[in-house]
């Protein structure tokens, strides 16, 4: 009596793995990019909350380009070879934004308007303030979105 497996069950377990291992990746790095959305969504709001305090203690009421860069910021900024952020002062005043550097989604940028949608949004009926008049969101998207369950809108370039 031959003990061990044939030919046939180990190529039989070889294409089950195979398949398993081909629907299981595009599922983990969707769910890496939706983790950085999360990651970069924070790392915003906290640029954001810290932009508009280095405003106050200046007397600035809407920043413009050269004013201060993110290293006059009360906040670290961690270093990151997956986004760059900017301060964003040229469509969206007082807003900031993340640029992705790398992957499938390099170039997408993201924008958060916080604290300042409100204002911004009193006098403009773009479609960013009606998404936030309808939904209260601040963080937008430009670019290759549909991988963060995001839609896509026109925001700009993000220096």
């Amino acid at each position: 009596m031959n003990k061990g497996f044939t030919l046939v069950e180990i190529l039989v377990a070889v294409l089950i793995m195979t398949i398993l291992i081909t629907m299981a990746v595009p599922m983990y790095e969707r769910t890496v990019e939706k983790s950085r959305l999360a990651e970069v969504s924070t790392l915003l709001k906290r640029l954001s909350e810290a932009k508009l305090r280095t405003m106050d203690s200046m007397r600035i009421n809407t920043y413009s380009y050269g004013d201060f860069g993110l290293n006059l910021l009360d906040i670290k900024m961690p270093q990151s070879d997956d986004f760059s952020y900017g301060l964003y002062p040229a469509s969206y005043p007082n807003a900031v934004c993340a640029k992705r550097l790398r992957g499938d989604t390099s170039g997408t940028i993201f924008l958060y308007l916080g604290e300042t949608a409100p204002d911004y949004c009193a006098s403009s009926n773009s479609s960013l303030c009606q998404e936030y008049r309808n939904s209260g969101r601040k963080l937008f998207c430009s670019g290759n979105c549909e991988v963060y369950g995001l839609t896509s809108y026109t925001v700009g370039s993000c220096a």
